[in-house]
Parts: C-alpha cells; sequence; structure tokens
C-alpha cells in the first residue's frame, strides 16, 4: 500500500515521532549531566547490597556487645545482652530503669543500621583532604563493640544531593556516601531519645469504669473548671437525655455537644515530644516548673485518676519577615504524669489543649435545658409575674399545678420551651451587671442542686446572664422582652410566642 506522505494524518505522526525522539535526547542529556549522588534514587539500594566494594559492616567479629554514639546532642551508650533468651538493651547510667520506659524498637533500629551498612557509593579510596566531605572534623561517630573487636564509623558533610551525608570506616581511608535517613539515630539521637514517651494510655469510657469528672486548675484562674458526667436515668425513667455532661465550676452549664468530644478525648493516649530528665529531682522538677505547676489535669475514670502536671512554656523569638518585628511564640511546654512518673518530658503545645484554651472554649451556648419532666418545681419572677409551677409524673402522665393549682400543661410545656431555647451569644464573666429584669429557678426531682437563672440589664442593649450568681454569657434583649410578655400570656391564657 502506498502512503500518502502529503496527508494531514501522515504529517502529525512524523512530527510526534520527531517529538519524542527531541524529549529522549534532552533527558539523556540532563542525565548524564548531573551529579553522580542525584543520578542515584536513594530508594534503590539492591545494587549496592550486591556490589561488596559497598558493604561496609564486618560479619566476622562475633556477637555485638554494646554502641557508642557522640555527635552535637552529646554522647550514650546502649549496652546490649541477652535475656529469657531474647535480645535486652539499656543505656549505661540508667540500668535500672522498669520495662517500658525504654522504646526496644528504637534500639533494635540503631542497632539494624549500624550492623547492615551498604553504602550508596563509593565517593573517593585512599582520600587525602577529608576537610572537603567534613571528615575532618565529624558530625558524629558510632562504635560498635563485638566479642573480637570494634568497628567505627565517622560521618561528615551532607552531599550536594541532600539525601546522603559522607562516611568513612575509622582507620581506613576510602569516603563514602551513605543514606541520611539510615542516620538519624547516630547524627541526631541524645540518650533521652530512647525514652518511651506514651505518657498516658488510651482511657476507655464503659460502663464498668465510666468517665465522671475532669478537673483543670490553672494558675491564671481563680476557679478549677470541673466537668460532671450527669447522674444516670431510672431504669424506668422515660426523660430524654441530650447533654451527658455538665460544667459545675465555675460555672453550671453543659458540655458542648460539637466540640466537647474533644475535651473528652484530650488526655487519652497522650505522646510527648521528647523525655528531658530520666529519675528527676526535686531540683529538676523546680528547673521546669513542675514544683508548683501552671496546669493540673485530673481525669477521673471508674475508681483510677490519670493526671497531668505542665510547667514552664518552651518559646522562642520570631520575627516578622514583613514589619521586622519579633515576637514570642510558645512551642510548647515542660510536663509529666502520674503514668509516666519516670521522667519530665517536653510536650508540643498543640498536644496540651488545657494550656491556652478560655473557661468557655467547650461549652454549649445553650446553657441550661433540664428535661421538663426532671423538675419538681419551676419558679418564676420578672417586674409584672411571680409564680411557681410543680411538675407531677412523666412524659407519659403528668400533671402540672401553677401556684397549688392545677393548670394546662400543653401550655406550660410551650412556655417552658421558650425559657430553655435562651442561647448564650458571648462570654461575659465581668462583675458589673445592671438591674435586675428577670429570673428563674430549676429544683430537680432527684439529688442535684437548683440552679437559678438571672437576667440583668446592660448598657449596650443585650441581656447579662447569670447562672446561680455568675455572670457567663450575654444574649439578645429581645428574648428578656418576649419572656416577660409569654409568662404574661401563660397565666392569662394568651399566646405562646417561641422566637425572638
Amino acid at each position: 500500500m502506498k502512503i500518502n506522505t502529503k496527508s494531514k494524518n501522515f504529517k502529525i505522526i512524523l512530527f510526534s515521532v520527531i517529538g519524542l525522539a527531541v524529549l529522549g535526547a534532552v533527558v539523556l542529556i540532563l542525565t548524564l549531566t548531573a551529579p553522580k549522588e542525584e543520578r542515584e534514587n536513594p530508594e534503590e539500594t539492591s545494587a549496592a547490597t550486591d556490589d561488596p566494594a559497598l558493604i561496609l559492616s564486618p560479619d566476622d567479629m562475633g556477637e555485638i556487645k554494646s554502641i557508642y554514639v557522640e555527635n552535637s546532642q552529646g554522647s550514650y551508650t546502649v549496652n546490649i545482652s541477652e535475656k529469657d533468651g531474647k535480645k535486652a538493651y539499656n543505656l549505661k547510667g540508667f540500668e535500672d530503669l522498669k520495662e517500658g520506659v525504654l522504646d526496644v524498637s528504637l534500639f533494635e533500629a540503631l542497632e539494624k543500621n549500624l550492623t547492615e551498612m551498604n553504602a550508596r557509593s563509593v565517593v573517593e579510596e585512599n582520600a587525602s583532604d577529608l576537610a572537603q566531605y567534613g571528615l575532618d572534623k565529624p558530625q558524629a561517630r558510632a562504635s560498635v563493640a563485638y566479642d573480637k573487636g570494634t568497628f567505627s564509623v565517622l560521618v561528615g558533610n551532607t552531599v550536594t544531593s541532600g539525601s546522603a551525608n559522607y562516611l568513612m570506616i575509622e582507620g581506613k581511608g576510602t569516603v563514602y556516601s551513605y543514606y541520611t535517613y539510615s542516620l538519624d539515630h547516630v547524627m541526631n539521637y541524645d540518650a533521652m531519645s530512647f525514652v518511651n514517651t506514651s505518657v498516658m494510655p488510651t482511657i476507655t469510657d464503659s460502663e464498668e469504669a465510666p468517665l465522671t469528672k475532669i478537673t483543670l486548675k490553672r494558675k491564671d484562674w481563680d476557679e478549677p473548671l470541673i466537668l460532671e458526667a450527669l447522674p444516670d436515668l431510672p431504669e424506668d425513667s422515660t426523660s430524654i437525655r441530650v447533654f451527658s455532661y455538665t460544667f459545675t465550676s465555675p460555672y453550671n452549664v453543659y458540655l458542648d455537644l460539637n466540640n466537647g468530644t474533644d475535651y473528652l478525648a484530650a488526655l487519652s493516649g497522650l505522646s510527648a515530644e521528647k523525655a528531658v530528665v530520666l529519675n528527676p529531682s526535686e531540683e529538676d522538677y523546680a528547673k521546669y516548673g513542675l514544683d508548683d505547676p501552671f496546669c493540673q489535669v485530673d481525669e477521673l475514670v471508674g475508681e483510677t485518676i490519670y493526671r497531668l502536671y505542665i510547667g514552664n512554656a518552651i518559646t522562642e523569638e520570631v520575627k516578622d519577615e514583613e514589619t521586622g518585628v519579633t515576637s514570642t511564640k510558645t512551642t510548647g511546654y515542660y510536663g509529666y504524669t502520674n503514668k509516666a512518673p519516670y521522667a519530665i518530658f517536653k510536650f508540643s503545645a498543640e498536644s496540651l489543649i488545657w494550656t491556652t484554651m478560655e473557661v468557655n472554649t467547650y461549652m454549649s451556648k445553650l446553657f441550661l435545658m433540664p428535661y421538663i419532666y426532671d423538675l419538681d418545681t419551676f419558679s418564676y419572677k420578672d417586674k409584672e409575674s411571680e409564680f411557681v409551677v410543680r411538675v407531677e409524673g412523666g412524659a407519659e402522665e403528668n400533671t402540672i399545678y401553677l401556684n397549688g393549682e392545677e393548670t394546662d400543661a400543653p401550655k406550660f410545656r410551650e412556655f417552658y420551651q421558650y425559657v430553655v431555647s435562651c442561647r448564650g451569644e458571648e462570654l461575659y464573666t465581668d462583675e458589673k451587671r445592671g438591674e435586675l429584669l428577670a429570673e428563674y429557678t430549676f429544683a430537680y426531682d432527684d439529688d442535684r442542686e437548683p440552679n437559678t437563672v438571672s437576667l440583668y440589664s446592660s448598657d449596650d442593649r443585650t441581656v447579662i446572664i447569670a447562672v446561680d450568681g455568675k455572670n457567663i454569657f450575654k444574649t439578645k434583649w429581645n428574648y428578656e422582652t418576649r419572656l416577660e410578655e409569654n409568662a404574661k400570656a401563660f397565666l392569662e391564657g394568651g399566646e405562646i410566642i417561641e422566637n425572638y
């Protein structure tokens, strides 16, 4: 078949082939002209493993006894022995630590990285100028002691590609490039890096061991923030439980349904960034602000208390590149827990929500919504109206009494629904407040203490809400004016308006 070289399809195919050829040539040129370190893929180690010239670790020196490392962080020695048929690791100077204090997986990784060493490439044999590789003054040194001798390596500068460091066996003249990720324990670890940073177990809330109380104390707060579980409803109760937890100090307010789970779970499984001091002394506690902690968190689950102490803040100076203004930024805190009392730890600022939260961060804006059939009495008064309602029975069968006489139950339910719809618009904890406008009290049919909500005037056309005598929120002025109208309508049989 004869090809029509003038056709449109032929020209497209021809130009495509030419384009692919040019692209291939460009890729080849770029590859050949790149530095050797950058042409090699650090993840492809099979070739290096197969080349005897790149295998660094000895294989005929017997059992490993210890590993010594020195770097910019300091130095540490890991002793390795056998116990109950398994390898046992410990840090020199901390031989008496209980099981679980040190992270065995980190020791295993250190040992593996120093006993299965395969270089990425040979850089120079019989090197005379070690300074150009940073090996005249190494960044780190690691020494592995075996039954039959010692094997040591020196770590120098980072190679051009940034994915490897120059390395040489102490006493030898060959310089290698070696994968940086395999040198982390040698270059960046100190003795404290091997301490287990899981300082709090996973806390499970169950019927057998329920989470019943969280107490938060802070030095910058006058009163503790206390959250408690609401009592269980009786088995024959027809009540509907919307909220499970309520704050009881410094305010009687429900835990928010949206972000409250974050507060309940914050202590569970807490981890630190790093241990700072093992087996701390009284002087250590004072040094890190833990003799008089800034913050203390107690969580009661069943009969077990989980406790966290938070001490001094860790800060750094940060300069704004645009304005040139320098500010202090908190990056973490020192602390310890009663479940990991063997060390003082460094925590990230983000992991400790208790240090920066406001009192109302996890409080519901729908601050009091008692179930109507949990009430014994509901008392109300404003400038024009005053009455007491008594509730008998439950959801299926009940009787409502107004000032001692049976009254219209549906009408009271309408009024009550409006009462508990009050929503805090903004936190307000100043002591200043104006004239008392209205007040109502919930008295319960169980052993809970009554709660009183008082509404006061403000100078900004809002209403100040006080719960049990303490100012906590401001809300819209319309809520109070409509409340008075609805109270009058309830007494006189008028229409209850449910919005404001």
